[in-house]
């Protein structure tokens, strides 16, 4: 009797011990596809450096500036593939010459973000550059930390000649809102006709807006004008 009683007991045991087994198995499998999960939704793009700019499809930005300039732009399209956020803008210079000035097409402005990791990066995409826009066509706007005083160096291409451009972020705020704001300066030595054959942009971004300001020096008929515009930002009751 003993020895069937014996036998009941370690059948129990091994039975119970079986399914401690199987149940940690399990679970063991949940976690691993859990983190699998997790791992294939993580962002690998700075989502800090993501907020500087909108996110929402059909946002429209309306900005305004030196000599009655305006341009309207509107974020076409968002691609957000975990490696990187892309930006796609799209809008039109405001024609202020009752149709005698340029065609519609050259009035045209496409520009695109793209942020990765560390870094955001400013694409002109339209095929001629409209003299509202920076003579860097392609370039890194902001890149982490974002800390007054960083710096950092790039190959440029203007006009097809290759030049070194140097950016500072000379200023980091917030507004009454709290909303960050961080201020770039980019200087490009050794282009001729430009003050002391040196290019200047600013550059200001905000928190949720994007490029709220723009500020350079732009030739007409090779003399240098100082020409700026800002990021219309009707006021909220408080």
């Amino acid at each position: 009797m003993k020895s069937i009683i014996k036998k009941i007991s370690c059948f129990a045991c091994v039975s119970v011990l079986t399914a401690v087994i199987v149940g940690c198995g399990a679970k063991g499998k949940a976690e691993v596809a859990k983190n699998k999960d997790a791992a294939k939704t993580a962002k690998v793009y700075s989502e800090e450096l993501a907020k500087y700019f909108p996110a929402l499809e059909g946002t429209v930005l309306k900005y305004s500036g030196t000599a009655e300039y305006g341009h309207t732009i509107t974020l076409n399209k968002v691609t957000d593939n975990q490696e990187s956020l892309t930006l796609d803008f799209k809008g039109e210079i405001q024609d202020v010459s009752e149709g005698e000035g340029p065609s519609k097409e050259d009035l045209l402005l496409e520009t695109q973000y793209v942020v990765d990791k560390d870094s955001v990066k400013e694409i002109q995409k339209n095929v001629k550059r409209r003299h509202s826009q920076s003579i860097i066509r392609e370039q890194v706007v902001l890149k982490l930390p974002i800390e007054k005083g960083k710096t950092w160096s790039q190959k440029v291409s203007i006009d097809g000649k290759e030049y070194t451009a140097e950016t500072k972020i000379v200023e980091v705020s917030t507004d009454d809102k709290n909303k960050n704001i961080v201020k770039t300066e980019t200087v490009v030595k050794g282009i001729e006709s430009y003050p002391e054959n040196t290019y200047k942009e600013i550059k200001i971004f905000k928190e949720g807006k994007g490029l709220v300001e723009f500020q350079n020096v732009i030739l007409l008929q090779k003399e240098p004008f100082e020409f700026r515009y800002k990021l219309f930002e009707p006021q909220e009751n408080k």
